[in-house]
């Protein structure tokens, strides 16, 4: 199938490892020129240079999204290098140890918003003007399961609705310049090994156990975790013209473990 995304221009958040890594080889499996966005350089090249490797175009762009300066001009650099932006794909994100609510020091509610919801917000007031002037545009945001309502994630639940939120109201005020917005919750996904950086923010410890992974996977109903492929394919296929009439979504890719309501 054809997904018509060939010479798209896409930027991936996030885009250097893990599931960001597996957006970035999938658009440019699909022909996509891909800028992958992460603060870690290191990272960031080494996948640039394995889908130049596979075949593929990508370039890297160091850059914070929590900086809105920055965020800026490295999506005017993307235009002015490599082409007028097609889809964004918003997958900055960080999940810290499970906690209950009432453990929760404030410092970690400001946290949660400045790593999950504010580089979603930023990186769309970013690219989404250039897009309304060219009357389309596709933006895919990565979200959780726990933006549904989970156990001991109440600061990053509650950033990852905001996400879904967000995505709805672009979709809503958008939608007459033919721009798309949806949100992808994956389920649980362990990186690979190698796969994070040194200066990525999932480095270290989140304080789930091997004992703690088990009891998820045994409550999924298809019994098996995803991996970032799922996630991509998810995402790709969202950007793509296939999915011309679907906006304003939300799609769980986590074996059934949460349905979206």
């Amino acid at each position: 199938m054809d997904l018509g995304l060939s010479d798209n221009v896409v930027i991936v958040t996030g885009g250097a490892s893990n599931i960001g890594k597996a957006i970035s080889g999938v658009f440019a499996d699909e022909g996509a020129r891909v800028a992958v966005f992460d603060r870690d350089e290191a990272m960031a090249q080494r996948t640039v240079a394995e889908i130049v490797a596979a075949g593929g175009a990508a370039v890297a762009y160091t850059v914070d999204l929590t900086d809105v300066d920055a965020t800026q001009a490295a999506t005017d650099a993307v235009e002015a290098d490599i082409g007028p932006v097609s889809v964004l794909v918003n997958n900055v994100g960080w999940n810290g140890k499970a906690t209950f609510f009432l453990d929760l020091p404030p410092e970690r509610w400001d946290q949660a918003y400045r790593l999950n919801l504010f580089p979603t917000l930023n990186a769309t007031r970013a690219a989404l003007p250039a897009m309304v002037e060219r009357r389309e545009g596709a933006i895919v945001s990565i979200s959780s399961d726990a933006g549904f309502g989970e156990f001991r994630t109440s600061d990053y639940g509650a950033m990852k609705a905001g996400v879904m939120a967000f995505m709805r109201t672009i979709a809503k005020e958008y939608g007459r310049y033919g721009i798309r917005a949806n949100s992808v919750c994956p389920g649980l996904v362990i990186p690979a090994e190698g796969d994070i950086g040194e200066q990525s923010l999932w480095s270290g410890d989140t304080g789930m156990g091997e004992r703690e992974v088990e009891n998820i996977t045994a409550g999924i109903p298809l019994r098996r975790r995803s991996e970032a492929i799922d996630i991509a394919w998810t995402v790709v296929y969202l950007a793509s013209q296939q999915a011309r009439q679907l906006t304003g979504q939300t799609l769980s890719v986590s074996g059934g473990f949460a349905t979206p309501r």
